[in-house]
Protein backbone atom coordinates (compact mmCIF):
# COMPACT_ATOMS: atom_id res chain seq x y z
CA UNK A 1 0.00 0.00 0.00
CA UNK A 2 1.30 3.41 -0.78
CA UNK A 3 1.79 6.32 1.35
CA UNK A 4 -1.31 7.71 -0.15
CA UNK A 5 -3.44 4.86 -0.35
CA UNK A 6 -3.01 4.79 3.70
CA UNK A 7 -3.55 8.45 4.54
CA UNK A 8 -6.74 8.36 2.46
CA UNK A 9 -7.58 4.91 4.31
CA UNK A 10 -6.97 6.80 7.83
CA UNK A 11 -9.03 9.95 6.68
CA UNK A 12 -11.56 7.68 5.84
CA UNK A 13 -11.36 6.18 9.20
CA UNK A 14 -11.04 9.64 11.00
CA UNK A 15 -14.30 10.72 8.74
CA UNK A 16 -16.50 7.61 9.99
CA UNK A 17 -15.69 8.62 13.70
CA UNK A 18 -16.41 12.17 13.30
CA UNK A 19 -20.03 11.34 11.87
CA UNK A 20 -20.32 9.59 15.07
CA UNK A 21 -20.18 11.94 17.12
CA UNK A 22 -21.55 14.45 14.84
CA UNK A 23 -24.34 13.16 12.76
CA UNK A 24 -25.18 16.50 10.86
CA UNK A 25 -21.98 16.15 9.41
CA UNK A 26 -23.05 13.23 7.32
CA UNK A 27 -24.66 15.86 5.00
CA UNK A 28 -22.16 18.14 4.71
CA UNK A 29 -21.30 17.79 1.18
CA UNK A 30 -17.67 18.50 1.19
CA UNK A 31 -17.08 15.57 3.74
CA UNK A 32 -19.31 13.49 1.46
CA UNK A 33 -17.11 14.08 -1.37
CA UNK A 34 -14.01 13.29 0.61
CA UNK A 35 -15.71 9.86 1.84
CA UNK A 36 -16.41 8.72 -1.95
CA UNK A 37 -12.74 9.94 -3.05
CA UNK A 38 -10.96 8.20 0.25
CA UNK A 39 -13.40 5.07 0.45
CA UNK A 40 -11.78 2.63 -2.66
CA UNK A 41 -8.36 2.86 -0.41
CA UNK A 42 -10.27 2.29 3.00
CA UNK A 43 -11.67 -0.33 1.27
CA UNK A 44 -8.59 -2.18 0.11
CA UNK A 45 -6.88 -1.41 3.64
CA UNK A 46 -9.63 -2.69 5.38
CA UNK A 47 -9.70 -5.85 3.75
CA UNK A 48 -5.85 -6.15 3.57
CA UNK A 49 -6.20 -6.40 7.06
CA UNK A 50 -9.18 -8.21 7.48
CA UNK A 51 -7.83 -11.12 5.39
CA UNK A 52 -4.05 -10.81 7.61
CA UNK A 53 -6.38 -11.83 10.57
CA UNK A 54 -7.72 -14.78 8.37
CA UNK A 55 -4.25 -16.29 7.66
CA UNK A 56 -3.49 -15.55 11.28
CA UNK A 57 -6.68 -17.64 12.47
CA UNK A 58 -5.99 -20.39 9.67
CA UNK A 59 -2.41 -21.00 10.82
CA UNK A 60 -3.25 -21.18 14.70
CA UNK A 61 -6.48 -23.90 13.47
CA UNK A 62 -3.88 -25.81 11.49
CA UNK A 63 -1.42 -25.97 14.39
CA UNK A 64 -4.46 -27.12 16.67
CA UNK A 65 -5.47 -29.77 13.96
CA UNK A 66 -1.91 -31.02 13.08
CA UNK A 67 -1.48 -31.51 17.54
CA UNK A 68 -4.95 -33.32 17.88
CA UNK A 69 -3.84 -35.05 14.98
CA UNK A 70 -0.02 -36.24 16.77
CA UNK A 71 -1.88 -37.25 19.89
CA UNK A 72 -4.34 -39.05 18.43
CA UNK A 73 -2.20 -41.31 16.29
CA UNK A 74 -0.10 -42.01 19.45
CA UNK A 75 -2.92 -42.69 21.10
CA UNK A 76 -4.21 -45.35 18.65
CA UNK A 77 -0.60 -46.73 18.90
CA UNK A 78 -0.58 -46.90 22.23
CA UNK A 79 -4.02 -49.31 22.32
CA UNK A 80 -2.55 -51.20 19.39
CA UNK A 81 0.67 -51.59 21.47
CA UNK A 82 -1.08 -52.47 24.85
CA UNK A 83 -3.33 -55.41 23.05
CA UNK A 84 0.29 -56.88 21.46
CA UNK A 85 2.44 -56.44 24.60
CA UNK A 86 -0.12 -56.53 27.65
CA UNK A 87 2.57 -56.83 29.99
CA UNK A 88 4.45 -53.99 29.41
CA UNK A 89 4.21 -50.39 30.21
CA UNK A 90 2.77 -48.48 27.73
CA UNK A 91 3.89 -44.69 27.26
CA UNK A 92 2.17 -42.80 24.30
CA UNK A 93 4.89 -39.80 22.66
CA UNK A 94 2.47 -37.18 20.73
CA UNK A 95 5.44 -34.93 20.96
CA UNK A 96 8.21 -37.00 19.49
CA UNK A 97 9.58 -36.23 15.86
CA UNK A 98 7.23 -38.76 14.95
CA UNK A 99 4.34 -39.63 16.81
CA UNK A 100 5.49 -42.81 18.80
CA UNK A 101 4.92 -44.89 21.66
CA UNK A 102 7.95 -46.16 24.57
CA UNK A 103 6.95 -49.62 25.40
CA UNK A 104 9.03 -51.25 28.22
CA UNK A 105 9.06 -54.37 29.58
CA UNK A 106 9.75 -56.00 33.07
CA UNK A 107 13.14 -57.61 33.23
CA UNK A 108 12.82 -61.44 33.38
CA UNK A 109 12.99 -63.20 36.84
CA UNK A 110 15.82 -65.09 35.40
CA UNK A 111 18.07 -62.15 34.37
CA UNK A 112 21.11 -61.21 36.81
CA UNK A 113 20.95 -58.23 39.38
CA UNK A 114 22.88 -56.16 36.72
CA UNK A 115 20.44 -56.61 33.73
CA UNK A 116 17.58 -56.45 36.15
CA UNK A 117 19.25 -52.80 38.01
CA UNK A 118 19.08 -51.34 34.09
CA UNK A 119 15.72 -52.55 33.65
CA UNK A 120 13.77 -55.30 30.92
CA UNK A 121 13.82 -54.67 27.17
CA UNK A 122 12.79 -50.58 25.89
CA UNK A 123 11.89 -49.69 22.63
CA UNK A 124 9.95 -46.47 21.26
CA UNK A 125 8.60 -47.00 17.43
CA UNK A 126 6.52 -45.47 15.71
CA UNK A 127 5.31 -48.38 13.75
CA UNK A 128 3.64 -51.76 15.33
CA UNK A 129 4.95 -54.84 13.42
CA UNK A 130 2.82 -55.57 10.89
CA UNK A 131 1.07 -52.41 10.42
CA UNK A 132 1.69 -49.53 8.01
CA UNK A 133 3.02 -46.06 9.11
CA UNK A 134 0.33 -43.65 9.17
CA UNK A 135 0.99 -40.40 8.17
CA UNK A 136 -0.65 -37.30 8.91
CA UNK A 137 -3.59 -35.90 6.11
CA UNK A 138 -3.48 -33.00 5.28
Amino acid sequence: MTFESWLNALIYELGLLLVQFRPSLATNPFLKRLMDWCRPDWVEWKTANTLDAVDKQAKVLVEQWEAEHRTDVSEKLATKAQELFPEAKITPLPNATVPSVMIEHKAPDHASDAVRALGGEMRITWTLDGEPPQTPSR
